[in-house]
Parts: structure tokens; sequence; C-alpha cells
């Protein structure tokens, strides 16, 4: 009978093992995408947050999620969730080489210990932590719903891992190094780095051999072996020859469509940009991610060809020296969605140069200005305003209205000067947008200016809608001062029989509801029956709007 409970307990619901395998799926795809992108990238939060999803799901129906540890795959249940033979980015192999067998995850696991465990699988994938394994980091993150079984003693004939993989040790046996399973036997060696520059005949033969490297991780690991070169060269010579083959590596990623492997090496050069480099290495290192922000290239990657997402990991990996190369392409790109991504990327790499970027304004396409125009609005950096502010007297109609636009949406005071000048354009639109945006900013200054326009001989000339928006401002900027002008508009309203003085008087009697006092309200009690259907409305309206506040 026992027997029988066991085997009912062992049964494996396929919806339970295909949760299960999906998990694991992402989570090879998590750590990829750790590996690839920098923490501050949206890519990066949308694998762990859609991994952290199916663990809760799994969660929602068990309390823990036992698996058993074997070279190439985890077992839940004696059902394989996950294989993998490739000795790179497997999950499984990283664990079981450090002697772990069994793991379990608990119903309650968090985000953040989630990430911990991602980290700790990139950086073994990636050989980060040579000194300390696996077992030992996982140990330092001391995680309350993830836990691990290591037997008390492994022997090397579990692990079934090829001789190449293992260092010999100075009595003849074999030692797995730390987290290390690549292809490439690690021995202690001792280099001398210092190279001197590559002739033109040493780069031709270096990039043939790259080139007859088949596969990606003899590529992988000749790359690692530049890098390490590029930590310890000091000289400058030497660092730029250096520089120069991971340059040609990353050719080759491109050539073959690699474009994750040119992102992730991309994002590698960037960390060695930082204050602390000399500007000779700086320089040698900028040269590269500048090739990969080419024109030539840039075209090629934004043909269509290519996963949208890849694309735009790829773009936010460059350099500012990608904006004009960038800025040419949206100048004769015809497809909207191309244009749309170029815009944003450009709205993100810009800020490193905004000035690079307001260039764009200088074009005399007025599309490509006016694309200029709408990357610096979504920067919303303080220092693209004034690069905006000259676009207000651009001599193409569409270029004025996306400045007004941006300008209206900016909310600074420091944009007073520029709206003031939109007051006066030809363009009625224009014009209330400006009216508009001062009415928002609000203070004295706006209200003067509006003050001199309503006072205007030709005030009434003006549209209707641009007399009531007008009036309303001026009420909405200094209610006190706006009434006797308000008053003085509709009272005399009867001396005059043209129709744009009725029109006047009505937009008086929309700003006299913004002020809303006894006075105003009086004024329009006296008007809500007038014979004239303008004002007659108008003071009804108002009534209503007073009346709510």
């Amino acid at each position: 009978m026992d027997n029988i409970e066991e085997k009912v307990e062992d049964v494996v619901e396929e919806k339970d093992l295909n949760l299960i395998v999906e998990i694991f799926k992402a989570m090879t795809k998590t750590v990829k995408a750790f590996t690839t992108y920098p923490p501050n990238n949206p890519i990066y939060q949308k694998f762990s947050d859609e991994l952290f999803e199916k663990f809760n799901s799994f969660f929602e129906l068990h309390e823990d999620l036992p698996l058993k540890v074997e070279q190439f795959s985890l077992i839940y249940k004696d059902k394989k969730v996950f294989q993998s033979t490739d000795r790179n980015d497997n999950m499984a192999l990283m664990l079981f080489i450090d002697g772990i067998r069994e793991v379990c995850f608990h119903k309650g696991l968090t985000l953040s210990e989630i990430i911990d465990i991602i980290n700790v699988l990139r950086g073994a994938s990636k050989g980060d932590n040579l000194d300390d394994d696996v077992v030992t980091l996982l140990w330092e993150k001391d995680m309350e719903h993830f836990t691990y079984f290591v037997p008390e003693t492994v022997g090397e004939e579990d692990l079934n891992i090829p001789a190449d993989t293992a260092a010999p040790t100075g009595e003849g046996g074999t030692t797995i190094t730390g987290a290390s399973y690549s292809d490439i036997s690690i021995r202690p060696v001792s280099l001398d780095l210092r190279i001197p520059p590559p002739s033109d005949e040493d780069i031709a033969l270096l990039r043939e051999k790259l080139h007859a490297l088949e596969g990606d991780n003899l590529l992988s690991s000749a790359l690692e072996l530049f890098f390490d070169m590029l930590k310890a060269e000091k000289e400058t010579e030497g660092f730029a020859g250096i520089a120069k083959n991971i340059g040609m590596i990353m050719d080759i990623y491109i050539e073959r469509d690699m474009l994750n492997k040119v992102i992730e090496l991309l994002n590698r050069l960037q960390s060695f940009t930082g204050a602390d480099i000399i500007a000779e290495h700086k320089k040698s290192i900028e040269s590269i991610i500048d090739k990969a922000g080419s024109e030539k290239a840039l075209r090629e990657l934004l043909k269509g060809k290519y996963d949208p997402e890849v694309v735009r990991g790829y773009l936010l990996s460059l350099s500012k020296s990608a904006i004009r190369p960038l800025l040419n392409i949206l100048g004769d790109q015809e497809d909207r969605r191309v244009r749309r991504l170029i815009c944003n990327m450009l709205a993100v790499i810009g800020k490193q140069d905004i000035k690079a970027v307001a260039e764009g304004l200088k074009e005399k396409r007025w599309y490509l200005v006016r694309n200029t125009l709408f990357i610096l609005g979504m920067m919303k950096e303080p220092s693209a305003i004034k690069y905006i502010e000259e676009s207000v007297r651009h001599p193409e109609l569409r270029v004025r209205r996306e400045a007004i636009k941006i300008l209206e949406t900016a909310g600074t005071p420091d944009v007073k000067n520029s709206l003031i000048v939109c007051l006066k354009d030809a363009d009625q639109a224009i014009r209330i947008s400006a009216i508009k945006a001062l009415r928002r900013l609000k203070g004295s200054i706006g209200f003067e200016v509006i003050k001199e326009i309503v006072l205007g001989e030709d005030f009434k000339e003006k549209p209707f809608s641009e007399k009531k928006e007008l009036l309303e401002t001026l009420a909405e900027l200094n209610k006190n001062e706006a009434f006797p002008i308000l008053a003085g508009f509709l009272r005399r309203k009867g001396l005059f029989k043209k129709i744009k003085n009725k029109e006047l008087a009505a937009c008086a009697a929309y700003g006299l509801g913004i002020i809303g006092t006894e006075d105003a309200m009086a004024l329009m009690e006296h008007e809500k029956d007038s014979k004239d259907s303008l004002l007659r409305e108008a003071c009804r309206k108002a009534l209503r709007i007073a009346g709510k506040k």
C-alpha cells in the first residue's frame, strides 16, 4: 500500500512539468541577458521580472521546487526539466562541477534572491570569480528561499570532464579549478604581456587566423585572452595593438550576425573607458566602439532583418560618436517604425552630447529639423531647452509648431521669453499654444505681456478662439487687475453694433467666469438673458463654471 502511495506522489502532472521547463528556459535566457546588458538596461529588468513571474506561478501550486543536479541536466521527480551538453552557459554543469548535487527553490523566493542566483551563474559562466567556487558564492549570498546540498566528498571520478579542462597538479593528478569548465586548459604560466605594436602584415595574418576559428567557443576564448592582456598592458603601443585584435573579433561577430556577442563586447569595452584610464588607452578603446557605430554598420543594422530588441541593445551600447551617423540615416529613412526607433535611441544616446544632437537643427531638410526637436524634447534635459527655443523663429511652420509644442509642456519659467516671441507668430495655433503655456507658468511677466495685447487697438480683430484664450489667461494670471478690463469689455458692448465687439463681450464673459467673484457673477447674471445668442450662451456657461468653484 505504501509503495502505491509513493508512486502516486511521484507522478508529475504535465502542466507542472511544462511550467518547470519554462522556468529554466527563462533562467538560461536571463543569465545570458545579465551577461549581455548592463543592470540599468530595460531588457535586464524585463528578463528578471519574467523569471520571477514564472517562479510565482509554480509556487501558487506548490511549496517547494526540489531538483537533483546531474552533470548536464536538472531532475525533478525523475523527470529532466533542463538538459544541455554545452559546456558554456550551462547552469547544471556550473553547479555540478563545484559539487552541488541537489538544489531547492522555496515558496517566498524574492526577486532579489533570483537576481543573486543569476549573478552567481553569470559570474561562473564568464569566469569572473576563479578564486571562489559557486558554493562559496551562494553561501555568501545567504538566501532564505534557496537551499542546496553538497556531499561531504565528491570524487574526481564523479566529474566526467575531459582531461584538457583540468589543470595538472604538481603530483601528476588533476584538480578542477573553481567554476572553470571551458574548453581551454587552465595552467599557471608566466607571460610577458608587453608586446610590440603589430605590423600590417601581423594584423593581416591574425585576421586570417581569427576568421578560421570555427565555433563560438574558440572565438570567445581568443577574445577572453585579449581582454586579459588588455588589463595587464601598460604600454600605449602594446595596448593599441591588443585593442585592434579585439576590434577584429568584433568585425567577425558583425559579419556572422552575432549581434548579442557584439553588444556584450561593446559593454565590456565601455567599462574600460572610466576615469582611471589614461587618455591614449581610452582613445584606442573608443576607436573600436566608434567603428561599431559607423554609418555603414548602422545602415546594415537598421535594414529590418534583425530582432528589434537586439537592435535596441546594440544602439544603446554605442557612444556619442554614433549621433551624427544616426541623424544622417534619420534624414533619409522612409520606414516610419525605423525613424521612431532612431528617435528613441538618440534621445538616450544623445544625452552624452546634446550639442551634437542639436546640430540636426541646422539641416536644410525641415523634417529632419522637426525630428531633431522631437528628440531634444524627449530628453527632458534643461540644457536642451536653449536649442529648442532657437527654433521658434524657423521659417518652416511645421518646425515652429513642434518647437512650441515642446516648450508648452516644458513647464520651466526659463522659456517665457520664447513663448512671448511666439505670441506674435503668423500662425494662430502657435499663438494659442504660447498663450496656454504662459497661463500654466503664471507670473507677472506673462500677465503684463497679455494685458498689452488685450488693450491693443487690433485686439478685437483677432479670431474669436484667440480672444477667448487671451482673456481667460488674463483672468487666470491676475484676477484683481483683470476684472476692470473684462468688465469694461462686457459693459460697452451696447455701444457697438459690429460683430467683433459682440464677440469681445462674449469672450470677456468667459474670463469673468474664471474670476468668479460676486461682482463678476452680477455682471454675467445681468447678461445671461441677452438678445445676442453668443453673449447669452457665454454668460450661462461662465456662470456654470463659476458655480463649480
